[in-house]
């Protein structure tokens, strides 16, 4: 409402707009199909940062629309980039996950500061703040940081332990908050402590 830029990734997209938060961009990653409906519902206003690894009815849902098309770096289709582009591209670092590869995307675009919402990592209430139903079954971790124990997807504790390796090797380029009680934050404030239990619930 004051001004500051909003972006979301995935499925946050569709909560903000049903709130009437329209972002300033969106960013995906996710290459399966079903995903395409993350982009929903469009917005003349939002600005599309779409991986070039998702699926091409992403890319045909969008036709009209303000987008740029963006690169992994690791991607398995090095040559076939490399081909297109030459060296007129810069692929984006990051973990697994498209939050770790929006910060880096936004860091390559200018922007310094970031405040992460709803990047928790661990399951409060159901494992998403938003329906996805092809996570319903995912196994669930048991996950303790310093004395505090958090329940996780095997999906959520390997981007935690990501987002750890991240901020260690380019924490230093941007200045970045993460809001609320989830197992990012935590891990925030006690950096050295995180381990998992054995047993799998």
């Amino acid at each position: 409402k004051n001004g500051m830029p909003v972006i979301t990734v995935n499925g946050t997209h569709k909560y903000c707009m049903d709130r009437g938060l329209v972002p300033s961009a969106m960013v995906m990653l996710d290459s399966r199909e079903f995903n395409n409906r993350f982009i929903y519902p469009l917005s003349k206003d939002c600005k599309y940062f779409i991986s070039s690894q998702c699926h091409p009815s992403v890319f045909d849902s969008l036709e009209g629309y303000k987008v740029w098309i963006w690169h992994c770096a690791g991607d398995d289709n090095f040559d076939l980039l490399k081909k297109e582009y030459g060296k007129e591209y810069f692929p984006v670092m990051g973990g697994s996950t498209v939050t770790l590869r929006a910060v880096h995307l936004l860091r390559m675009l200018g922007f310094p500061k970031f405040e992460l919402f709803g990047f928790d990592s661990c399951i409060i209430g159901e494992h998403h703040a938003y329906e996805q139903p092809e996570n319903d079954d995912e196994q669930v971790l048991e996950v303790v940081v310093s004395g505090k124990e958090f329940q996780c997807t095997a999906a959520q504790y390997h981007q935690a332990k990501e987002f750890v390796e991240m901020i260690q090797s380019t924490g230093e380029y941007y200045d970045l908050a993460v809001h609320g009680d989830g197992l990012i934050s935590h891990i925030i404030k006690n950096p050295d402590s995180l381990r998992t239990r054995e047993e799998v619930v």
